[in-house]
């Protein structure tokens, strides 16, 4: 692989950054030097090697070059299926992966027309210009590569008889999957997860496609210890806390906040008064 096409950042163990169509490399941007202080990360830009079949053999032309014989991989949208057929096709290489808004190894993927609709439907937050712009730049240069990349999806450049080395694998998967997202949608995570045994499937609320801009805060840390933990099984070093909010607050929370404004002693409600059940 061209080296203009490649870039290393860090020092330890490899994981190696796998990008979808069609927003390319500038996805993992705020990941890569999360993961660097720990992990050395290995981003190729395959945007201009065409069809899931093609991009995973020129990710293990990557990985015999540099050498590598054992790695963890992250991979975003379409970039999943190529980590698919890396994982599953054969070669005993990838340890552990993490697959955000990835679809299963089958099935056709639709885009939008246009790279801007494309990016306009993947983002539930705002998205700054400086990003949207690099998202774009490559395809306004060449609209017809972008024309191609999403015609050869939706022909369905799949990946198949991954089935039987998915059911067996006993390597571990994180899946992240937006609540919002309209590119690939729940279910298709949902029956990805079901076909790896081994996964642990998660879904992000109010996010779309491009998980990485909208939840950043919240996955890119957990995203940074479930490798430390199940790639490089290394005990907890207390270096710090990370507060996620699983799920919407309850309208307790905050109406209590804000009689406690207006009286002397604090309305937080007490939690033996407080009745567990189902949801009527």
């Amino acid at each position: 692989m061209a080296e203009r096409a490649l870039t290393t950042t860090g020092e330890g163990d490899p994981v190696l950054f796998l990008h979808g169509f069609p927003f390319g490399v500038h996805v993992f941007r705020q990941l890569v030097p999360m993961t660097a202080g720990r992990f050395r990360a290995i981003v190729p830009d395959l945007s201009d090697v065409e069809g899931v079949s093609a991009q995973a053999a020129a990710v293990r032309e990557l990985v015999d070059e540099l050498g590598i014989e054992r790695c963890a991989v992250v991979a975003h949208g379409t970039g999943g299926r190529v980590a698919q057929a890396v994982a599953f096709g054969g070669a005993d290489v990838v340890d552990a992966m993490v697959l955000i808004a990835s679809p299963g190894p089958t099935g056709p993927v639709l885009f939008p027309a246009s790279p801007d609709e494309a990016l306009e439907v993947s983002h539930i937050e705002p998205i700054a210009r400086v990003d949207a712009e690099a998202y774009l730049e490559g395809w306004r240069r060449d609209p017809r590569a972008f024309a191609r990349g999403r015609a050869a999806l939706e022909a369905g450049d799949d990946v198949a008889g991954l089935d039987a080395a998915m059911a067996a694998s006993e390597r571990p998967v994180l899946i992240l999957h937006g609540e919002d997202d309209r590119i690939v949608e729940a279910g298709i995570a949902e029956r990805l997860g079901a076909a790896i045994p081994a996964s642990t499937l998660g879904f992000v609320p109010e996010s779309g496609h491009l998980l990485l801009d909208d939840a950043f805060a919240s996955i890119g840390p957990m995203i940074v210890e479930w490798l430390r933990a199940r790639y490089l099984r290394a005990s907890h070093d207390h270096g710090g806390v990370t507060m996620l909010q699983l799920e919407r607050r309850p309208a307790w929370v905050d109406l209590a906040r804000a009689e406690a404004d207006d009286e002397a002693e604090p309305a937080v409600p007490d939690p033996t008064e407080q009745e567990v059940g189902p949801n009527p």
